[in-house]
């Protein structure tokens, strides 16, 4: 799994802030700044962003919205640039404004699986396998 990042520094924003905004997702992430203020990233690892989305109990959100991004193999969503900098997971509307991120399953990866394992199915506010899932009683797919 590769995972690519891309904001841009506005001019009222603070060089520092968002570059410190994308390592408290992105720990490992290799950050550059190119001469128009674009910070692009990579990374191979997700481990903060999962931490960060069990932390707050968001796993139904961030499944929803990593499902809906999934465009081949391949996802695409946006987090809130301060939420960020506040080491808060926040999904945003703003493609402009906020961090970019491209979760890109690689050769012999399943990008629902990937999804699946950032953001769990849950029951009840637990994670639950799928299996279990199923054989619930009281499931509705509402």
């Amino acid at each position: 799994m590769i995972v690519k990042i891309r904001t841009r520094i506005k001019p009222t924003e603070d060089r520092e802030k968002v570059i410190r905004a994308v390592k408290n997702i992105f720990r490992d992430a290799e950050i550059e700044i190119d001469e128009d203020n674009i910070v692009t990233g990579e990374t191979r690892s997700l481990k903060k962003l999962k931490e960060l989305i069990r932390k707050q109990a968001i796993l139904d959100a961030a499944r929803m919205i990593l499902e809906k991004g999934i465009s081949g193999n391949s996802t695409r969503f946006v987090l809130n640039k301060q939420a960020a900098y506040c080491r808060v997971v926040n999904f945003d509307r703003d493609v402009h404004g906020g961090i970019d991120v491209k979760v890109i399953a690689e050769e012999g990866e399943d990008i629902r699986a990937i999804v699946k394992d950032i953001a769990p199915r849950t029951k009840d506010g637990k994670i639950v396998e799928e299996e279990e899932i199923l054989e619930g009683d009281n499931f509705s797919y509402e």
